[in-house]
């Protein structure tokens, strides 16, 4: 029989946004084209607010402009989680920036309420442990951990990467954003 798996909690969003450009605000498709490979960081925060803000509506494009405008994403460095979790605190969520030492301390924290962007390699394929954000869309009970990766090739990619927790573990480098809507957390 199959590991039981929580809900999953988060919807999904590509970083891919060039296919659809105008209606995601972009100006032209050569900015969304730029944006596509960078976009882990927009695409992650629209996942956290459709979960967590399911009335807040805001254009990829528009995260964007806010993001660079507050200093959130450098070329050298992508993007900090500093901005990110500011972002988010703009917009009425708690938001909280973790260092995991133990998978047991992010087991519980992943298995709680919230939302969580991971940073992990660029790939689950081969080492790395950073350079790329996704989201904990879901645990199991035998603790796979199921990820939105939104960084692929195609808009459809990276949804409910399924992983046991030593895979996962391996390409992540520890750090985290919690994010949590408490009002959410107190309705019935």
């Amino acid at each position: 029989m199959p590991a039981a798996v929580t809900p999953v909690r988060v919807p999904f969003y590509s970083s891919m946004v060039s296919h659809d450009w105008e209606a995601l605000g972009y100006p032209s498709q050569n900015a969304a084209r730029f944006w596509d490979t960078r976009s882990c960081g927009v695409a992650c925060l629209r996942m956290v607010y459709a979960h967590l803000l399911p009335d807040l509506k805001v254009l990829p494009a528009t995260i964007t402009e806010e993001l660079l405008g507050n200093g959130a994403y450098t070329e050298q460095t992508g993007w900090h989680h500093a901005g990110l979790a500011r972002h988010g605190q703009k917009n009425g969520l708690e938001a909280d920036r973790l260092q995991f030492s133990t998978k047991e301390e992010f087991i519980e924290t992943a298995r709680g309420p919230g939302a969580l962007i991971v940073s992990v390699g660029p790939s689950f394929e081969s080492p790395g442990t950073s350079g790329h954000l996704s989201v904990l869309a879901a645990m199991t009970d035998s603790c796979h951990v199921l990820i939105h990766r939104p960084s692929s090739h195609h808009p459809a990619e990276g949804r409910n990467i399924r992983l046991d927790l030593a895979t996962f573990w391996d390409h992540f480098s520890g750090r985290a954003i919690h994010f949590r809507n408490r009002r959410q957390e107190h309705e019935p």
